[in-house]
């Protein structure tokens, strides 16, 4: 496209121009989630999304985030009922770990806000040491500019979202939201303007309830 505009002689800044560059290369070079050939073709269109989108608002109230997890926490989770699948397993750990790039090495990273509840972080998952690991990692990510991590306690009480987590993607440029969320049947995408509005309602009201960044890695 920027050859063309070139060709055409059509003005175009350099900023307009860093971004059909980006846009090529990404169409040139597919994306690492389409080799996965084990995984739910509505989970991996997920992974394209997330790695395209601006920020991402999730609630998850009982497992720590994905984007978070360490390999060790990762993998005894996904194991959990599968555990003569080993191919599946590897692909699913490996694809999550991958999955995290958007915050550290893509540029510009994702926005992280997420809300996680005191459950989840006391729910044990594999051994102690995997647990001791994971939550100095939580602290480590808080700590990255674009991440922000909220802890909802359990005297926060009963909520709008006690029965179950979700997640809002929103792009930088005119791509509208999508909501996406877990369920025990597969994956679910949310995109009418109704269903939007209701999860950004909802985590505004998790916000409110929920400690705020310094006090919550205190915790």
């Amino acid at each position: 496209m920027l050859e063309i505009l070139v060709a055409y002689q059509v003005p175009h800044d350099e900023e307009q121009g860093l971004s059909l560059r980006a846009m090529a290369d990404q169409l040139r070079e597919p994306g690492w989630w389409q080799r996965l050939n084990t995984l739910p073709a509505r989970y991996i269109t997920f992974i394209a999304y997330e790695a395209e989108a601006a920020e991402l608002r999730q609630f998850q109230p009982t497992l720590i985030p994905g984007l978070m997890q360490t390999r060790a926490y990762a993998q005894e989770v996904i194991r959990i009922g599968r555990e003569t699948e080993e191919e599946m397993i590897a692909q699913r750990v490996e694809a999550r770990l991958k999955r995290q790039e958007v915050l550290t090495v893509r540029q510009p990273p994702l926005r992280l806000h997420a809300i996680i509840t005191e459950q989840a972080l006391m729910l044990e998952v594999g051994s102690a040491e995997t647990m001791s690991e994971q939550l100095d990692h939580i602290v480590k990510v808080a700590a990255l500019p674009n991440v922000t991590v909220q802890v909802l306690t359990l005297a926060a009480g009963a909520h709008l979202a006690v029965h179950g987590g979700f997640e809002v993607l929103t792009f930088a440029h005119d791509d509208p939201p999508l909501g996406y969320i877990e369920t025990l049947a597969g994956e679910l995408f949310l995109e009418s303007p109704e269903e939007i509005r209701r999860l950004t309602d909802v985590h505004k009201h998790l916000l409110s309830l929920a400690l705020s960044p310094r006090e919550s890695i205190k915790l």
